[in-house]
């Protein structure tokens, strides 16, 4: 007789899933200040209860596809409604896209570091993944990358601010990729944290193998409620509806996502929140000898604390012990000791600091 596992297709039995088990320990463990999944620390404003709530009250109907959001994502980027397509965060969005234009064995080029579900999700699809490193300073490689594109090549992911490592493409260089005529997924998760907003959705209009994706997550700080979207051409917007599942962005979520647009003030204090944290934390940090914090752009600040003489994950289970989750850095191909912190309100970020160098004193200590 036969096993389940003979009638699962090869691309899905030889691939990794994407962990998620440090939410589960982070929900398990409530007293412990989650400084590890770039989510925003701010909670949602009175304004997204009061949406959620209300909408609740309708929850016995199905959503439709968001129009009145749709719209006004569109407008604040310079297009119309049908240049939106909604999904339930970026990763449903990155997943649809993928299954659009991906199949079996295509290729599919991703820089090295930077978001893994890009590549996990790329593998599950069946594709290839041809992996790109970034320069020493984690600048991209664009020569590569496009020495990389082949017959193949179906698709290529570029994320600016690039998470982990907080790194900016320039506007000539995504123009130079573009050219090639490859679709290009450029995620701007992270744009409206920026010192100073910058987005290259204005390319779409030249350049309609380019794909924005955009995140409520991050600036807005409504990760728990999913929602991503992302901006295209409209003939891709078509393809795009085809393949994506319906009703994929639940009632409250579109509320919540319409009230927080509403919200301008909302936005502003917490861009400041970010801003004046990751340049606390990078400044702190950089006191420390040894220890390098790198320039972001991000709600995260990558550290180099290789100096330490110990793994990622080391440091990340004794700073658990001191009442803060970090996310070791061991998986993304980058050195030894290097973690990311996320950004968090000043109170949480000085006690980062403050256990931080508490254990780099510490294990110093002992080193002697």
């Amino acid at each position: 007789m036969k096993t389940f596992e003979e009638f699962i297709v090869p691309w899905v039995m030889n691939s990794e899933p994407y962990s998620a088990k440090h939410m589960d320990i982070a929900w398990e463990n409530p007293e412990i200040i989650r400084m590890m999944s770039n989510e925003n620390l701010v909670p949602p404003s009175k304004k997204v209860v009061e949406a959620i709530t209300k909408a609740s009250l309708q929850g016995n109907l199905y959503p439709g596809s968001g129009p009145e959001l749709r719209k006004k994502l569109g407008e604040k980027a310079g297009l119309t409604g049908e240049n939106v397509v909604l999904g339930n965060g970026s990763t449903d969005v990155i997943n649809f896209v993928i299954a659009t234009f991906v199949a079996p064995g295509d290729e599919v080029i991703i820089p090295d570091p930077t978001f893994s579900m890009y590549k996990s999700r790329v593998l599950i699809n069946g594709g290839i993944p041809v992996i790109i490193p970034t320069h020493s300073e984690y600048t991209f490689d664009v020569q590569n990358m496009i020495k990389a594109i082949t017959e193949k090549t179906k698709l290529i992911f570029l994320c600016s601010p690039n998470n982990p490592t907080g790194t900016l493409m320039r506007e000539h260089h995504l123009i130079e990729i573009l050219e090639q005529g490859v679709p290009v997924f450029y995620d701007e998760a992270y744009y409206e944290l920026q010192d100073e907003v910058i987005t290259r959705a204005g390319l779409i209009k030249r350049y309609p193998n380019l794909v924005v994706n955009r995140t409520f997550s991050k600036a807005y700080g409504l990760a728990g409620f999913r929602l991503g979207y992302v901006l295209c051409d409209e003939r891709l917007a078509n393809y795009f509806n085809r393949v994506k599942i319906p009703w994929n962005v639940s009632l409250p979520t579109i509320a919540a996502a319409l009230a927080q647009l509403e919200d301008e003030a909302d936005l502003e204090y917490k861009r400041k929140v970010v801003i004046e944290g990751r340049k606390y934390i990078q400044e702190e940090i950089n006191k420390l000898p040894g220890i390098y914090a790198y320039p972001s752009q991000g709600n995260f600040v990558l550290i180099d604390a290789g100096i330490l003489y110990k793994t990622a994950l080391e440091l990340r289970d004794l700073m658990v012990e001191k009442g803060i989750f970090i996310r070791p850095m061991s998986g993304a191909h980058i050195g030894k000791g290097f973690f990311r912190v996320t950004v968090g309100q000043m109170e949480e970020n000085r006690k980062f600091i403050e256990a931080f160098s508490e254990l780099v004193e510490e294990i110093n200590k002992y080193k002697k």
